[in-house]
This record gives C-alpha cells, structure tokens and sequence, in this order.
C-alpha cells in the first residue's frame, strides 16, 4: 500500500530553512530557484539574521594592499584561541583599484559605493553568503535650467537602512549637479542637488522630495536609521 504523500507549506519551509547556518543556505541555493530567489528577499535576510544572530558574529575589516594597489576585505575569525585570525580575504570584481566608500551594513549586509564622486557603482555585498548583487542605474531625470547646460553630476553620499515597517533594504543618495552657461561656458555658481531612494524590492531608484542642502563627513558613516536621515550641513546637525 502506497503511503500518501504529505506536502510540508512552502510558508512553514522558509520559517524553517531562515533558522539554519550560512552554510547550509548556500548548499540548497541549488536544490531549488524558488529557495534560491527566496533567500535574496529583504524579508527572509532580516529574519534569518536575528534568528542566527547569536551565530552571527563575523567582523569584517577593511584593508589595502599597497603593493599591488589594489583594496580588500578580511574576515575575522571569532573562534576560541583563534584570537580574530583571517579566515579568508576578499576581493572585488569592481572595485579593483579604489577603496570602496562604506555607506553602512545592516542585518549582515554592507553597502558599498565606488569613491569617484562621477561613478554611479553602487553594490550590496552579504560577507557569509559570499555573494554580491550590483544595483541597476539610476533613471531619475536630472534636472534642466533654460540657457544651462549640465556638464558633472556628483554622487556625493549616501547612507544604507533596513525599513521594518515595509521589510525593505533602502539606501539614500545624494547627487549634485554642477552646470555652465550655454554660451559662454562658464560655471554657473552652485550646483543643484537631487536626492534618490533605492528599494532593494522594486530593484530601482527614485526621486524623494529634499531641501537643496549638501550633507558631508558621511563618506564612513551610517546617518540613515528608521526613515530618518541624519546629516551635518554647513556646519550644523541637521535632521
């Protein structure tokens, strides 16, 4: 007689497989691209990361290797008597020669952006997972001035969040647009700024209304936390 055949909910599967180690998650990424597609939700990282998070600790440190010139990561091992020895290093397919910006990690996650102020390279990068994802451009539609012509955009800064109230990764940057006369092709004076928001679950960015002020000294810090965005401008903590 043939047993009949019980289907466990895919629900209860990733309450299960969002309490298991790194490591096992990595292996059935190729059992099934449900799994695969599901472990790179915003909402299954957040939950995977308190429920591991006594397993979690895994310091990273940023490093530079001057004689190859080229920038890397390290993970550190927490083990006993391994007193944070390396378990590996890690280099990046694109940032090959520049040290990347640090614009905050969350739940395990870092955000990295390229430090040339005209390269839009924008990357989320998930140490244990050994993974990276590279966001899409920006179609934001810069701004235009009659008898003004752009000739820079900057990206200036930015800072990385996790929103708990839409289970969603975030990142805010501020662009400046620098612009010259038309005809004489002088500078005009200050550049506009423009501010974007990416979500990592519609994968795209977008305009947010903002004040025409230039944050700064956020190149190595976290200033984005519960929809709020901290920043120093002209001297002065601003909110």
């Amino acid at each position: 007689m043939q047993m009949p055949r019980f289907e466990v909910p895919e629900a209860l599967v990733m309450e299960i497989l969002c309490k298991v180690p790194v490591k096992s998650l990595l292996r059935f990424n190729c059992l099934c691209k449900y799994w695969c597609s599901s472990f790179q939700t915003p909402r299954f990282i957040s939950k995977h990361y308190h429920n591991n998070l006594k397993n979690n600790l895994n310091p990273v440190l940023q490093r530079f290797d001057a004689n190859a010139n080229i920038p890397y990561f390290s993970q550190l091992s927490v083990e006993k008597d391994e007193n944070f020895l390396v378990k590996q290093n890690i280099c990046f397919p694109f940032f090959m020669h520049d040290t990347p910006y640090v614009w905050g990690a969350r739940h395990g996650l870092f955000c990295l952006h390229s430090p040339c102020m005209d390269d839009t390279e924008v990357a989320i990068w998930n140490p244990s997972g050994r993974e990276f994802k590279i966001l899409p451009p920006s179609s934001v539609q810069r701004l235009t001035y009659p008898g003004l012509t752009c000739d820079f955009v900057h990206f200036d800064c930015g800072a990385f969040e996790f929103d708990s109230k839409t289970d969603d990764y975030k990142i805010i940057r501020f662009v400046t647009l620098s612009f010259v006369d038309s005809e004489c092709e002088t500078s005009s004076g200050d550049g506009m700024s423009q501010v974007e928001l990416y979500s990592l679950k519609c994968d795209s960015w977008k305009e947010i209304p903002s004040p025409n002020y230039r944050p700064f000294d956020l190149y190595f810090s976290n200033n984005y936390l519960d929809g709020f965005f901290f920043a120093n401008i002209n001297g002065e903590h601003s909110l």
